[in-house]
């Protein structure tokens, strides 16, 4: 279904806000969220709208590796489980494998210079498509599992494929989110206009990707020489600014409905905070889960 859009996933952070649980593992995506983990929450989205291109940005080739084991279709452990009659825990693995037509694929940003060189590593995997950006750590759970947000957010980029639509939630502090102003991405504002502040998924046309694409060399000698990172939307805005807007490009907020919940897992507080509820409210295994909290409290 949407065959030109590549779902570019970034996973080359160190993780360092929640250690101590994600020091030992490939990326904090893979700590577990509920029954499943943090990441097969948005591949299990992105497959269910028909999603296919999906990459991965790692760090090294050894955060590559651990991410094939970890996303790898167990099948003989789903039979050995089922043959002992664990019928929900083989469910539960079963929802984590990617269909056989998911073209899954892996990049490497070698260096760590910002959000602008997580979509250049992904150049070659991107080709002409549009790009769907991650941060796995934004993680949104829908009340309706078969209106996931990722496919309201692709919904309105269809009507305009011109538009560079960023997941958008109302908040009252935004000094460390993204903004709009003028119709141009305005990252931590000092002094903010709008209470809305930007999150992922972000969904980039894919001649802004292209302009994004074509800014590298520069762009990412500045990032080394100035010590600044490369953010993505600062090529955005330098594309809206060049050409983009003449031309009918634009940028706006996806305001995140109502109904569908915002989970940051972004530091260690606030990972754990999601994972009580995660387990208290969206397991398989919830009302015992809920049953043994009341026990703990008294």
């Amino acid at each position: 279904m949407y065959d030109n859009i590549e779902f570019v996933i970034a996973a080359a952070g160190e993780c360092t806000r929640n250690f101590p649980h994600s020091k030992a593992i490939a990326h904090k995506a893979l700590l577990p969220m509920g029954d499943m983990r943090i990441i097969d929450y948005t591949l299990q989205d992105i497959v269910h709208i028909g999603g296919r291109h999906i990459t991965f940005v790692c760090s090294n080739q050894k955060v590559i590796d651990d991410f094939k084991r970890a996303l790898c279709t167990d099948v003989k452990t789903e039979e050995k489980l089922r043959a002992k009659g664990k019928n929900d825990i083989a469910d539960v693995l079963h929802a984590t494998f990617l269909p056989d037509d998911v073209d899954l694929k892996f990049a490497i940003q070698a260096e760590p210079l910002g959000t602008g060189s997580v979509i250049h590593a992904a150049r070659e995997a991107i080709q002409n498509r549009h790009v769907v950006l991650i941060f796995p750590d934004d993680l949104i759970i829908s009340k309706d599992p078969q209106l996931p947000h990722i496919k309201k957010l692709l919904d309105a980029f269809v009507k305009n494929p011109k538009m560079t639509l960023l997941t958008g939630i109302e908040k009252e502090d935004v000094s460390n989110n993204a903004i709009l102003v003028n119709n141009r991405i305005v990252e931590k504002p000092k002094n903010p206009t709008s209470h809305i502040a930007g999150y992922s998924p972000v969904v980039i046309p894919a001649e802004a990707v292209q302009f994004l694409i074509s800014q590298a060399t520069n762009r990412l000698k500045q990032a080394r020489e100035n010590h600044k990172e490369w953010l993505y939307m600062d090529s955005i805005n330098d594309f809206l600014d060049e050409s983009g807007e003449a031309a009918g490009f634009a940028a706006d907020m996806f305001l995140k409905s109502d109904e569908d919940q915002m989970l940051d897992t972004g530091n260690l507080e606030l990972y754990e905070q999601c994972l009580l509820e995660m387990l208290l409210k969206h397991s398989k295994y919830q009302d015992k889960n809920c049953q043994f909290a009341k026990k703990l409290l008294g």
